[in-house]
């Protein structure tokens, strides 16, 4: 029995049912169009003949692949970036085209204005990970299309790729604290004193935390108490807003994103310091509420922090502090950098950090990575020099 529902766009899409499984067999502009053409669907699935639909419109494939495919396997957060994706810079591009008229140029094409995009200063609109990410999903979208759908012969984006130009750019644009910069924030983070409550040093034992073990700051701010034990801290969760700025408490990116890392002694200090003032606070002032799952980084009305509040307070402690603000996830390059520069190897550094594979850290961190061994191979020479 076909079922019929209206779309935003005003358009009726009719859905048919093969082998116990229902699919869309297109979208139509009445319910009397989409009906007819479903007696159509049904009468040749009762003789046994092919339902490839290749009059269906991309805006069609985007919807059967968000909301029968993704949706029921990838988390909440990760369903909501992929609709945003398709939503704002896939669908106005391709919505309304014939899916099987889609040619491999119109997705090259595609990607292009999004590699050249410049803001109004004259830099680059659309960073390289994002402008991949884009084009990531535009490729899963096709696949769909070919395996599932089976409404196109091949994907007309397979093995595209973003000009490989821009990587090297991103790379060259990493951000992050050198040590004199860090310490120089830190100290400057260690003397301030809040303006309603100056013994709490939430955003110096933040800063301190985020330059010591290159956690994310999504899995920073949901770290509980709990979490760290014996000088070891486990991360198994983190932090994220939906559209309402509510705060959720999600999974991790990936399977290696669990992880449990040491902690150094001089953090580990700091840290039963900073328990012992909240929980003084918490004890001392009516004003002043604790965070009902226990978690570290709350702040003075029991809250988790939001990542706005975060960014726009330590840009501003940055500016205070003399030192370029480099984002929150400075703090992580950091961690990576003065690791990597105090001798770790790629594999600790890339634990750590909870990356899948060293490539990632390996490219990610190119550049300095060659500069180290650059300086290790003058050092290997100097020492094996002859005299002669």
């Amino acid at each position: 029995m076909a079922t019929y529902r209206k779309l935003k766009s005003g358009r009726w899409q009719a859905r048919v049912s093969k082998d116990g499984e229902e699919f869309s067999i297109g979208t139509f502009r009445t319910k009397k169009e989409a009906e007819i053409e479903a007696a159509k669907v049904e009468e040749r699935i009762y003789y046994g003949q092919t339902l490839n639909d290749r009059n269906m419109l991309m805006d069609e494939v985007v919807d059967e692949w968000l909301n029968e495919h993704k949706k029921a396997n990838v988390k909440e957060s990760t369903f909501e970036q992929l609709e945003v994706i398709a939503r704002l810079h896939i669908l106005p591009y391709f919505g309304n085209k014939r899916i099987m008229l889609i040619k491999r140029a119109d997705v090259k094409k595609w990607v292009k204005q999004y590699v050249d995009m410049m803001d109004e200063n004259g830099n680059k609109k659309y960073a390289y990970d994002t402008v991949v990410k884009y084009l990531s999903t535009m490729k899963s979208i096709l696949h769909y299309a070919v395996h599932e759908l089976e409404v196109l012969e091949k994907n007309p984006s397979d093995r595209l790729k973003v000009p490989a130009q821009d990587s090297v750019a991103l790379k060259q644009d990493l951000k992050y604290y050198s040590l004199d910069e860090l310490n120089a924030l830190l100290d400057y983070m260690k003397e301030y004193k809040h303006q309603r409550y100056q013994e709490y040093q939430l955003y110096y034992m933040l800063m301190y935390f985020l330059s010591q073990t290159g956690l994310r700051i999504s899995e920073s701010l949901a770290l509980k108490w709990s979490d760290i034990e014996e000088g070891k801290v486990t991360v198994e969760r983190q932090t994220r807003r939906n559209y309402a700025n509510e705060v959720k408490i999600t999974t991790l990116k990936n399977t290696s994103s669990y992880r449990t890392l040491g902690l150094n002694d001089e953090l580990v200090r700091e840290l039963k310091k900073f328990k012992l003032k909240q929980n003084e606070m918490i004890l001392g002032n009516k004003s002043f509420q604790k965070n009902v799952d226990g978690i570290i980084f709350q702040n003075y009305l029991g809250n988790y922090l939001t990542p706005s509040t975060v960014r726009d307070s330590i840009r501003d402690y940055c500016k205070k502090a003399g030192v370029d603000y480099k984002g929150t996830h400075g703090f992580r390059h950091t961690h990576a950098v003065l690791l990597l520069e105090s001798g770790a190897s790629i594999k600790f550094v890339a634990d750590r950090l909870g990356h899948k594979t060293t490539k990632t850290t390996t490219d990610t961190y190119l550049d300095i990575t060659e500069k180290i061994e650059e300086d290790e191979l003058k050092k290997f020479a100097s020492y094996t020099t002859r005299k002669i």
